[in-house]
């Protein structure tokens, strides 16, 4: 694809989401992504699939469609000497390594940042990993459901009080951790161009945890008190609450300036006496009467479907949102506008779209993707361009260093 990247290189080395959702973006970005993989078997989540609707026999894997296209694929066993060194010829001539593997199995392999940007000076090497790269815990496994979710305070924060803590959902917090990263990696190369050499870029999910929860996190930090998990029938401010609707579909009202909107808020839901209400007069007295606001505002809400508060709410000028399910969000004409699914070329299953990544470039959205590769679909393509003969390349083949 072209873009901002173009010409851009780039080697990945990593697995499951947050590091390819990394050279995803670049891709998307118009960077060129060579997917290093294991011959046997790959990328783990390879084997993460479900079934077509269209066809129950057939098995689709949308993890791995989703961030691994625009990928070229090359299958390379990195235990055997000469698997690693292929893989070194083709990072010295790359312009950015991306990985989330652990750093001891990185240092091994002699495939940390020392050993690489000592053979090749002008690369971009960016390391993800659960808890950061210092401290006791640098070396701990994780996925971003524990070193981000759990672990960051989100997860406590967002329960009801007394409630169990919410689950999230797979990869919310690996996507933003890949964006982040994309943006560090191309800042990189920006100070690449004014001092000729490359650096090392890192983050961490537990660090995009942190800063996903840095507004609570800050005030406890300033304040001294942490903020605490907030119910939904107490809220310090009632126009910044969900409400159930009559047809049992929920709404979102995200108003933190209430006085502004009292007024209109008032008109909308036919309680013009409140705005004379001693108890709801401002901000104070309404967070002083909470509850009985919240039971207020929830029987009124109650009385209509989320169909007809739509036209009121958006007729008075109030902030809020339709809590949308999944399949209400893949039928969203705005989500349709913004291009925010595009279909993959030569996709195994027809018709297949994924959600594109957020950015856009003067103001052109993607129109489509390579589909993922097949592991090590494109191995004999990038060696040939590496230089090697079709015989060395035979020969790696058949002694399972190439795949």
């Amino acid at each position: 694809m072209e873009g901002p990247l173009s010409g851009v290189r780039v080697v990945e080395l990593a697995m499951w989401v947050a590091g390819p959702s990394t050279a995803a973006v670049l891709a998307d970005w118009g960077a060129a992504v060579i997917k290093l993989e294991d011959p046997d078997g790959g990328d783990p989540i390879r084997g993460m699939t479900t079934r077509a609707m269209g066809d129950s026999e057939a098995r689709v894997r949308p993890p791995y469609e989703l961030d691994n296209r625009n990928k070229r694929s090359v299958a390379v066993d990195l235990r055997r000497t000469e698997g690693l060194e292929f893989a070194m010829k083709l990072i010295e001539r790359a312009d950015v390594f991306v990985t989330n593997l652990r750093s001891d199995a990185l240092s091994r392999m002699k495939l940390d940042y020392a050993s690489l940007s000592a053979r090749n000076p002008r690369l971009v090497y960016a390391a993800l990993n659960g808890y950061g790269h210092r401290g006791p815990e640098r070396d701990r496994p994780a996925f971003d459901y524990a070193a981000a979710w759990a672990r960051s305070g989100l997860m406590a924060t967002i329960a009801e009080p007394g409630e169990a803590p919410p689950a999230q959902r797979p990869g919310m917090i690996d996507h933003a951790a890949g964006l982040g990263l994309a943006g560090a990696i191309s800042a990189a190369l920006f100070q690449r161009e004014r001092t000729g050499r490359g650096c090392e870029v890192r983050i961490s999910l537990f660090a995009m945890g942190l800063w996903m929860n840095a507004t609570d996190l800050t005030i406890g930090l300033i304040s001294g008190r942490a903020p605490v998990p907030e119910s939904r029938l107490e809220p310090t401010n009632p126009l910044w609450n969900r409400y159930r609707c009559r047809d049992d579909r929920w709404l979102y009202f995200v108003m933190p300036q209430a006085d502004r909107h009292w007024p209109d808020f008032c008109a909308a839901l036919g309680r013009e006496d409140w705005k004379s209400d001693p108890r709801f007069s401002d901000s104070t007295a309404r967070r002083q009467n909470n509850r009985a606001l919240a039971e207020e505002i929830a029987a009124i809400i109650a009385a209509r479907p989320l169909s007809e508060w739509g036209s009121i709410l958006d007729r008075n000028n109030l902030i809020w949102a339709p809590v949308q399910t999944d399949a209400e969000v893949l039928d969203d004409p705005q989500a349709h506008a913004i291009g925010a699914f595009v279909a993959l070329e030569n996709a195994s299953t027809p018709g297949a779209r994924v959600v594109a990544s957020p950015v856009e470039f003067d103001n052109r959205a993607a129109t489509s993707y390579a589909a993922a590769p097949d592991l090590g679909q494109h191995t004999e393509e990038v060696a040939l361009e590496m230089g090697l003969s079709w015989e060395q390349i035979a020969s790696l083949k058949s002694a399972g260093i190439l795949g």
